[in-house]
């Protein structure tokens, strides 16, 4: 009954690939499920999307089986999203216990949270599953990602990590340049320190470190630290890298 999981392939120690979204053309998903990733993450933060856009990036995805994961700018229309089949929502600048809490009770059903139930959501297939069965696995079946990409959030991790019902722990090396004074110097060694402890903490409280990476090295480094989720960039920029390497590849020299 339950979809491909990304949890639960890095529980079994599975390496999962995925593709950020800012493009709000539905080909986009499958052109990722036919080229191989895992799972989606759509960027609700960053980038304006219609009603409409999400919910056909979410029907596209359930259909293919593609887990598709929602970073949102807060947590209004959670319920909206994972009764929709969303398969797990990504909190942005969680920087404290208070805040982690929020985020568990908009997204897990009891004993967790208090996400709203209803017997005619998409999640359930049009009935195909009953309200009662759903809920038994509703809660294994649905991540809950807290982006840790601030001081605070750096202070209080033990804090924000030690509330059940988080699942998933991503960083935010923009952000966290930012917030260590070092802005746009994503690679600099405070930042790498960081997000480090981050990964150390995530799997000291039992939870699964995603991250963005835009190297093979720093994917193996990553990976013998106990990382086994990664977000390979966002379609936007790999398509333009593409473009210009395709021309660069193909056009003449001119005499």
């Amino acid at each position: 009954m339950m979809r491909k999981n990304i949890k639960e392939r890095a529980a079994q120690g599975l390496c999962s690939y995925g593709l950020n979204i800012a493009l709000s053309d539905p080909v986009v998903i499958m052109m990722a499920a036919r080229a191989g990733f895992d799972f989606v993450r759509l960027d609700c933060e960053h980038m304006m999307f219609s009603d409409e856009v999400v919910k056909d990036m979410i029907y596209i995805a359930r259909g293919l089986n593609m887990p598709i994961q929602l970073r949102v700018a807060d947590l209004n229309k959670a319920s909206a999203l994972l009764d929709l089949g969303a398969s797990g929502l990504m909190v942005p600048h969680t920087s404290s216990r208070e805040k982690a809490i929020e985020a568990v009770m908009a997204t897990k059903y009891a004993p967790y949270g208090q996400r709203g139930m209803t017997g005619s959501s998409r999640a359930l297939n049009f009935g195909e599953y009953k309200l009662n069965d759903y809920a038994t696995w509703a809660n294994d079946d649905v991540s809950l990602i807290v982006q840790i990409e601030d001081k605070d959030g750096l202070e209080h991790i033990d804090e924000i990590l030690s509330v059940p019902g988080i699942d998933m722990v991503a960083t935010g090396k923009n952000d966290l340049a930012q917030a260590l004074g070092v802005p746009g110097q994503n690679n600099h060694p405070d930042v790498i320190a960081a997000e480090d402890m981050v990964i150390r903490k995530a799997l000291e409280h039992g939870k699964y470190p995603t991250l963005m990476v835009k190297s093979q090295k720093r994917i193996a480094e990553l990976y013998n630290k106990g990382v086994r989720c990664f977000s390979l960039g966002r379609d936007e920029s790999l398509l333009f890298g593409a473009m210009k390497d395709n021309l660069a590849a193909l056009k003449l020299e001119e005499k």
